[in-house]
């Protein structure tokens, strides 16, 4: 099932795609007819490991002034990257050079 975000006039799905009349039908048939619990996948919660690995990756938290964060910021849209992958990319490309 697509989770759908409501935030714009027309509804999309987290994937960015557009919600369209068809769309919305076929999935409101699916509901209808039912499903079958036996075919439910079980998913964990959470984000996935960075590391490719299971169990989770560690957490940083950091505080920026509001010049770095407006330059990340700018550099993500840019790049149309999360702020967060801006940031991993830095901390790596420092380590690499030291």
């Amino acid at each position: 099932m697509a989770a759908v975000s409501r935030g714009s006039k027309r509804p999309v799905t987290k994937a960015g795609r557009e919600l369209t009349a068809e769309a919305e039908a076929r999935l409101a048939q699916e509901a209808e007819a039912g499903f079958d619990p036996a075919a439910l996948v079980a998913r964990r919660a959470g984000r996935p490991s960075l590391s490719g690995r299971s169990g989770t990756s560690h957490r940083v938290d950091l505080r920026v002034d509001d010049e770095t964060y407006t330059a990340i910021r700018e550099l993500a849209d840019r790049d149309q990257r999360k702020v967060s992958d801006v940031v991993r990319d830095a901390i790596r490309r420092y380590l690499d050079a030291s």
